[in-house]
Formats: C-alpha cells, structure tokens, sequence
C-alpha cells in the first residue's frame, strides 16, 4: 500500500488541475512494477482496494445513524453533525458547499470512493503482471476486485443517482476534455454494474464460498456477489427511478435525459414489471445461492453463560418464556466467530477493535458502574476506576421503541388485545415467564415496556429492564435523573447518557466489560446478512401481485426465529384488520414495518425509506423520548420533543460539491441543489 501511495503522489500536481476523483496513473512507473512484481505486493494491493469500503461502525461517519432511528444527546457536536454526521441528513443540515458523508469526492465522515475505484482500476490493469502465483489466485482476486469496483459505483448511485463511471485508468496523454466526464444515464449505471457482477460470476476461478475462513469471511465471492446484484436489482426497480416525476427535466449540459422515472405500475410500457421482475429473479439466484452454501438464520447452540444458565430452564422451573428467542436475536449481530454464525453473508472487517473509542458499541453499551469517589470518578462494581469504555449516550427514538410489535406479532396500535391508548400509563411489572428476565418484577414502568415481542427485549434497554454486561445481569435499570450511573447525571461528562431513556442492545456483546476498552468483546459487523435476503425476497414477490403466498413464507421465517407466528394467524387473531395479509397493499405494509424492526439500527432504514420515497411520512416528525430529566417515574415516563427533523424532496439524491462542479463544467447538479 505504501507503493500506491507513492504512485498517487506523483500524480497530484496533475489532479490540482483537473478533478480528484480522476488522478491520472502514470505509464511505466516502477512503483507500480514492483506492487504488482510478487504475492505479498498483490496481496498488499487488494487490501488497499477493499480499504475504501465505506466505514459502518464508527458513531461518527456511518449512514447507520441516519433517520429516524438514532437519538444523541443535547450537546451542539452531536445535534450539529460534528459527532454524528449521518444522524445530519434528516435535520436539515445537507447542503452543495461542504456535503455530509461526501463520498464522491471525500470528506466530512465519508470515504472517497472514487479514488477506491481508481485503486481497483490500477489494480485489474496491473494483475497480469505478477509472478510466481497459480493463475487460479490471479483469477480469484481479478474477480473479487471487478465486484468491489462495481459495488463502489453501486455505493455511489444510491446516493447521487446517475454517476461517473470509470473502468480503467487514464493515462498522461489524455485532455482536459477528456478528464471532464459527464454523469452517465441512470440505467446505463445500473447495466455497468450489474455486467460487472455478471463478469465476476462466469469466472471459474472465482471463490463460491468461503464462510468456512475466519481469515477470509470479509473477503467477497460469489454468494456475496449475488447477493450485490439483488440489491442493486432491488435499487432499480424502486419508486425512487419509477413511477415519479421528480426527475422528468433532469438533463445533462448535452441534454440528456439522466433518470427515466416514467414508468408505472401497470403501465403500458411494461418496464415496471420487468424491473420487479429481473428484481425477483436476481434475489431468488441470491436467496438459493447462499442456501446451497449452508446459510440461513442464526439460532443460538451454545453454552449460556453461568449468570443466565437458570432463565433458561422452563418457565415451570422459574425460566424465561423468551429467552432462547433473544439470544438467538443477540448473537446474530455479536457473535465472534463468523464461522458459527450462518446468518452472515458478508461482514465489514474487523470492527468494534479494542481500540476504537468510538464505535457503535461503545457508543451504545449503558454505563452500569455506581460507585463514585470525592472527586467524582466512576468505579465499577469490581472497584476498578473506569477508564472511558462505555459512552452509553446514543439512544433509540420514541418511534422505534413503538415500531416493534406486540407478543402477538402485530403493531401496538394494531392489536386488540393491547390498550394503545394507555400506553404510557404506569403499571407494576409482573412475574410473569414471558419477559422474566428482561423486566424487573415489582418495579414501576409504562404499559408499552410490557408484552411487546421478543426483538423488542433482545435489542432495546428500557427503564426497569435488565441488562447484559460485564458476564453478569444488571437487574434493574435505572434511566431516571439521578438513579444511575446509565441515566442523565451519569458518566464523567456531560454527554454520557442515553439521550432518549431508552437504550440500544444490538451491538453490544453481552460479555464486554464496561470498564476496559481492552475488555471489549469483539466482532465483524454484518453487512448483509439473511434476514435481509429474505424480505427482499417478500418485497419483490409482493410487489409483482402473483404469488403472495411466498412472499408470505418469506416474512413468516424471520419471524418464527424471532419467536412470532405467521402473518396470516397473527392478524387473523389479533389485529383489527385481519384481512391486511391477503392484500398486495396490507402485505407490504407488513413487510416495510417487518424491514423496520429485523433490520433496525443496521443501517438499513434510511436507504429503505429513500428507495420507498416515504421520507415524507417518517423523517419529518420531530425526535421524540423519555423526559430523562426526569427524576420520578411520573415525571420520566412523559413523551418529549427534543429536536425537530426538516426533509424535503431534493434531500432524495445528495448534492455534488459546488467546488466539484466548478472543476468540471461537464458535471450538472442534482435537481434544487
């Protein structure tokens, strides 16, 4: 990687007069001859081309907190965008001068991934050139590298739409004119990628799978790779590029047209349902690959630990009537060992490392230490002085904490069983099996902490609930103003505690020590993983109309691992509207809100909702929680306003850079940027 770095020295005085995304490669440099002379070079070289993959983990440049999933503290670096970048796009705060997450030319949290397509471009031109490595490891990494260019260009149309397109280096002979791209038609993107993908899986040297390598589950293959080409399907065949007029005078400086939206549902055109229907084809290819490779939902085999052993004997015997349920939902997302987790399709890397101060677990575990000295420090209960691991300050919105259904498996405000009207009316916890060991029995809390289904007390920590840390229970939660060292006058600044009184469980490993960042648990965060694969597959079925039966079965798998019946029985049961499943309408209802909750806080929502086009619906209400000034459960358990959210239509596709703009007169801005 050093060489490369070298190379992309002596090519600056060049790109400070054209664009950056376009460094120019020169010929015959030896630089480039001696990273491509031997295996440690190419390996060296590869490791530089995934190096771009956009980062997830880190609280403070990931698209993950974008939405309305995450909540951060009153503090100007997290409601500004300093801390929180992402948790910016839907306040209002993207604009042309400085974009957030400005991955097309680098900057403000985001990775340049133009100049990571430039790094698989130097690459695949230079490959040929090694010796001395079987030709089958050549083709491999060739293959593997096409796919990571693709999945960048990918990266970026999500984003900007209709993007430059690169596939090979220029050299020192080209023009101005020939460095001052224009923005390729939309679908013209999407054919690049898509062939790209193709390209990839005809080669027979490309690796199938290769999940059985801890040393090399980051690394792409071909289950992977189907799975790439689903999404993109997927993107293509969304509202957001059909059956709108958003897009209908987007034209280039030659006056081409850059998105062809006009296409409906039961057009006469027929571009609609052949969209849906390359969508449906290219997930089932996805879908079946990755089963054939052993793949499917996670469910826990293991050992529990000795401080939980007894909740997993029966509920006769004082058990917990869930608890295998929310292992099974803990572990898919923190299991250690990709090997034994085959959820996972592809993972980012080494993530939530020792050393990371700021990732979504540290982000995200609570403080549970109590004990303070004269001075004011924190001690944990091993009366060790903490040392700043556990943040504990991002919190879950009011609206995911009511997005997850009931134990019934239909939504609050749907269930007849449930008075959603008194959801926020103080009840006694009681002893019951169901949420026997999530819930402190005795304790004060509000309806809505009760009854609500399995995924609910696997991924969220509510006020009076129990918690996994430091390979023990915390039995009772204490989130109100003074109570604890988790709650709003906890921690050793003024920014440690949960922003919105209720706590995220997901990322954190329940065996991570709130004390040590050396003490942390760590893991590969999930890139794709079944799940996902699995409501894709509903979604497209659904969207088609013809067989909602399988789109049906698609959901209801999720759901049984997550301990829900089916759809059809749930709503038939317990819902008010008992025919929603039946319908092609109800049905995706059910499978938007299904996408919401399996996938919450994964990074999924956001770029859900966009492709949707519901921004309107979601990302315009104001962020909401427990008043966590609070020091009463009268007081706590008041629903309030902390900030409010702005959206407006252009926010659908990000803004180029003005200075990019004015770099390259050929580039044409998105639509009232």
């Amino acid at each position: 990687m050093k060489k490369i770095k070298l190379i992309l020295m002596a090519t600056a005085a060049f790109v400070l007069s054209g664009c950056n995304y376009l460094d120019v490669v020169p010929d015959g440099v030896v630089e480039i001859e001696t990273q491509f002379s031997n295996q440690a070079g190419v390996r060296a070289a590869l490791g530089a081309c995934y190096s771009y993959m956009p980062t997830l983990n880190s609280v403070h440049s990931t698209t993950l907190t974008a939405g309305d999933e995450y909540g951060f503290p009153e503090i100007s670096g997290f409601l500004t965008g300093a801390y929180t970048r992402g948790h910016t796009l839907t306040r209002g705060f993207q604009n042309a001068a400085s974009p957030v997450l400005n991955y097309w030319e680098g900057g403000n949290g985001a990775q340049n991934l133009y100049e990571g397509i430039r790094y698989c471009n130097v690459f695949l031109e230079n490959i040929s050139n090694v010796t001395g490595v079987p030709q089958s490891m050549v083709n491999d990494w060739t293959a593997q590298v096409i796919v990571l260019r693709a999945y960048y260009h990918y990266l970026l149309m999500r984003c900007y739409g209709p993007v430059l397109i690169y596939e090979s280096s220029l050299d020192l002979s080209s023009t101005p004119e020939q460095i001052r791209s224009f923005r390729t038609p939309l679908e013209d993107c999407f054919k690049f990628v898509i062939g790209e993908y193709d390209r990839a899986l005809a080669m027979n040297d490309f690796t199938n799978n290769r999940r059985q390598s801890r040393t090399e589950n980051t690394l792409i293959d071909k289950v992977v790779t189907r799975a790439l080409k689903a999404q993109a399907y997927l993107l293509r065949a969304s509202k957001l590029f059909n059956g709108n007029n958003l897009y209908e005078n987007f034209k280039d400086s030659r006056g081409r047209l850059m998105i062809d939206a006009a296409h409906y549902e039961g057009g006469a055109d027929g571009v609609w349902k052949k969209r849906w229907e390359d969508a449906r084809d290219a997930i089932d290819a996805a879908v079946n690959s990755a089963e054939e490779a052993g793949l499917g939902l996670y469910e826990f085999t293991g050992t529990a630990p000795d401080w939980d052993r007894n909740n997993f004997k029966s509920p006769e015997e004082g058990g917990s009537e869930i608890i295998q349920y929310c292992y099974n939902l803990r572990y898919m997302i923190v299991e250690p060992d990709v090997t034994n987790n085959k959820e996972v399709v592809w993972v980012l890397g080494s993530t939530n490392q020792a050393s990371a101060s700021y990732t979504m677990q540290t982000a995200t575990q609570v403080r549970t230490f109590t004990m303070t000295d004269a001075a004011g420090n924190y001690y944990n209960d091993d009366g060790n002085q903490d040392s700043g691991f556990a943040f504990g300050y991002t919190g879950a919105s009011y609206a995911m904490e009511e997005a997850f259904y009931t134990k019934n498996g239909v939504p609050i405000d749907e269930d007849k069983t449930f008075d959603y009207a008194r959801r926020t009316s103080l009840v006694t916890v009681p002893d019951d099996p169901y949420y026997r060991s999530y819930m402190t029995v005795g304790e004060t809390t509000v309806k809505l902490h009760l009854d609500r289904e399995p995924r609910y007390y696997a991924w969220l920590l509510v006020d009076r609930g129990q918690y996994r840390d430091y390979d023990k229970l915390i039995p009772n939660v204490d989130f109100r103003n003074g109570g604890w060292a988790g709650g709003r006058v906890g921690g050793t600044t003024a920014h440690d505690y949960i922003a919105s009184g209720i706590g995220i469980k997901k990322f954190v490993h329940p065996s991570s020590k709130n004390k040590l960042l050396s003490s942390v648990v760590t893991y590969a965060l999930p890139i794709i993983r079944m799940a996902d694969l699995y409501l894709m597959k509903a979604e497209a079925y659904c969207m088609l109309g013809e067989d909602l039966q399988t789109a049906r079965d698609c959901v209801d798998k999720v759901r049984a691992r997550a301990g829900l019946k089916g759809v059809e029985e749930s709503w038939q049961n317990f819902s008010t509207d008992p025919g929603k499943p039946s319908t092609k309408e109800g049905l995706m209802e059910i499978i938007k809100k299904e996408r919401s909750v399996e996938l919450c806080f994964e990074g999924a929502r956001y770029f859900d909702v966009v492709r949707w086009m519901e921004a309107d619906k979601y990302f315009t209400k104001p962020f909401q929680g427990w008043n966590y000034n609070g020091s009463r459960a009268t007081e706590f358990y008041r629903i309030t306003t902390y900030y409010t959210t702005q959206w407006s239509n252009k926010n659908y596709l990000w803004p180029i850079s003005v200075a990019e703009l004015n770099k390259n007169p050929n580039l044409v801005q998105n639509p009232w940027w």
